[in-house]
């Protein structure tokens, strides 16, 4: 459209230094020794320099540190409920196992739409271990994009 305002990233006079609007960014949360028919929480801080917007889950699980093949992958039998506290909203109607909404790194789980988390805010990952006797360690990787639009709004103004 002729006369919209750029989104393309602004370059200094010397054309050495750009301001990036977007930039690619992992959030991960570990529950390691999630002991059998435990439950535990954590949380992942949202940093406060640029929103995040979630595009893919992804998940690895390993029963005492054992090593795993492709064939040998551990599925973990445990639950989880991710709860946007900014919002108060979860993101399931019930906790969901994890193989079912986390997927390998190679093959992660993909959102149909990009889910939005305000800087600043916290993503709580409440665990839930259904297995009588196992213990899991369990790391869940958060991809996406950090937005720092309004960040670099902020800085155009300032020195614009």
């Amino acid at each position: 459209m002729v006369g919209a305002p750029s989104k393309e990233p602004n370059w200094s006079n010397d054309m050495r230094h750009i301001d990036f609007i977007k930039d690619w960014y992992v959030y991960e949360s570990n529950s390691l020794a999630l002991a059998g028919a435990a439950s535990s929480t954590d949380q992942v801080n949202i940093e406060a320099d640029a929103d995040f917007y979630l595009i893919k889950l992804g998940f690895f699980a390993d029963i005492a540190l054992a090593v795993q093949t492709d064939s040998s992958r551990v599925l973990p039998l445990v639950t989880v409920q991710l709860t946007d506290t900014g919002s108060g909203r979860q993101l399931f109607n019930d906790d969901m196992p994890i193989p079912v909404v986390f997927g390998w790194g190679e093959l992660p789980y993909i959102l149909p739409i990009p889910r939005l988390f305000k800087a600043n805010s916290l993503l709580r990952i409440d665990y839930t271990n259904l297995t009588a006797a196992t213990t899991y360690n369990i790391r869940l990787a958060f991809s996406g994009w950090k937005d720092f639009g309004k960040v670099y709004s902020t800085r155009q103004q300032r020195t614009g």
